[in-house]
């Protein structure tokens, strides 16, 4: 009911207004500077300081960023709103685009990650958003991830005859003590770093494989995908009855994808060497891979194999089976290790979020890293359709202050700023 409530069409509405409002005064700057974010990234500039530089520090927002969101989450975008929810991902993601520029241009250019809610908001506001930030991470960053990797783990184990619950429940344990080892002793920006680019250039390799062998289908998705959009009882035969849910599916899910708008990644770039607007650059990049292109290609993977049941919630094994119907059985073995290791990253990234969110509000963060970590072992046996309910509830309040603060930070500014963010370097 609380979900029901919250995720309604006059939320939706503010979002929407708030991700406008933040292009208008940045002058579309996540559009207009893609040509110079794409340079940059290119580029990889390395720094003579010993900060971190720019793009080390865009795979570690990344391995928080792109996780199960990237397979689930398309996924249930479609299942729950039609192809049609595709193509309104797509438009939230060039919206993203400003928004994640934005957050990281204010962060870069304040004292620490989130000064700039302190400054528009207040230390009160800056509190609760840190302590809405610890509850968004064991939301989207453990129990929704640990969740998907369990079904997948147990569906691969399952041809060995294994027990679906005795997997399930040491998927959970797995995560809760691996990703607690990792996060005290301090090595998960390493590990992020290092696992970011090869997982997520396999993931592309795969679906590139399965799009291939149903080529001859793409067309026919395309056209889907654009009619769907708004009219989604052309395309899915009734099961799907509105358009407002076909964009409401697309918007949440791609903003849970991206994650633009919570203003987390923030954190990934506080050491970065470089100035604001540089920086600010590598969050379209983070956009552009998370929704633009995994996002995308999972949907597309989905809707050539034909597997959705429209109107239904989604969880791995929606993916799952497209992959197996496109490329046979053997892509178990491929895809089932991929979602875990989408879902172990993501754990450690937003791991890393957690206990930054403590220490800025005074806690410590290895008692913050045990409780977090122990939200594994629950994420791994609840009910997938209740496990993204809570997650997107956290997201919303956690978003509510971020957005409100970009917002008036932009509006104060007004022109001076949008052409300070759009200014080429």
């Amino acid at each position: 009911m609380l979900h029901s409530a919250l995720y309604g069409l006059p939320a939706l509405c503010l979002i929407i207004a708030l991700f406008v409002f933040i292009n208008v005064k940045t002058g579309f700057a996540g559009i207009v500077r893609s040509g110079a974010a794409a340079r940059a990234v290119l580029a990889r500039k390395e720094n003579n300081r010993g900060g971190a530089s720019p793009l080390k520090s865009a795979f570690a927002a990344l391995s928080a960023t792109v996780g199960t969101g990237n397979i689930v989450g398309a996924a249930g975008a479609v299942t729950l709103g039609g192809p049609g929810a595709v193509f309104w991902m797509w438009a939230a993601a060039l919206l993203a685009l400003s928004v994640k520029f934005a957050e990281i241009y204010l962060s870069k250019s304040g004292s620490f990650a989130f000064a700039y809610i302190r400054s528009a908001l207040g230390g009160g506001a800056l509190r609760v958003f840190c302590l809405f930030g610890i509850l968004t991470a064991v939301g989207i960053g453990n129990i929704t991830q640990t969740n998907a990797a369990a079904q997948s783990a147990a569906l691969l184990f399952s041809l060995f005859g294994a027990r679906k619950t005795a997997v399930i429940c040491a998927t959970g344990a797995c995560f809760a003590l691996l990703g607690f080892i990792i996060l005290y002793r301090r090595i998960a920006v390493r590990f992020c770093e290092r696992l970011l680019p090869f997982m997520a250039a396999g993931y592309v390799i795969l679906c590139l494989f399965a799009l291939f062998f149903s080529r001859r289908a793409l067309p026919r998705v395309l056209s889907a995908v654009l009619r769907g959009a708004f009219d989604p009882e052309a395309v899915t035969g009734g099961a799907v009855g509105s358009a407002f849910l076909a964009l409401k599916s697309g918007i949440s899910r791609g903003v849970f994808s991206n994650e633009a708008g919570l203003g987390n990644s923030a954190i990934s770039y506080e050491k970065s060497e470089g100035d604001a607007q540089t920086v600010a650059l590598f969050g379209i990049f983070e956009v552009f891979v998370d929704t633009l292109v995994l996002c995308t290609l999972t949907a597309l993977v989905v809707l050539c194999a034909g597997s959705a049941v429209y109107g239904a919630d989604a969880g791995a094994l929606t993916a799952l089976f497209a992959f197996s119907a496109l490329l046979g059985k053997k892509a178990l073995f491929f895809f089932c290790p991929a979602v875990v290791l989408f879902a172990f990253s993501s754990l450690i990234g937003w791991g890393i979020y957690a206990g930054r969110f403590a220490e800025i509000i005074g806690l410590p963060s290895t008692p913050v890293f045990a409780v977090y970590c122990a939200f594994a072992l629950f994420g791994a046996v609840l009910r997938a359709e209740s496990v993204w309910q809570i997650a997107e509830i956290c997201t919303l309040f956690m978003m509510a202050i971020n957005l409100a603060a970009v917002a008036a930070k932009c509006g104060k500014s007004g022109k001076r700023t949008s052409r300070a963010l759009i200014r080429l370097p």
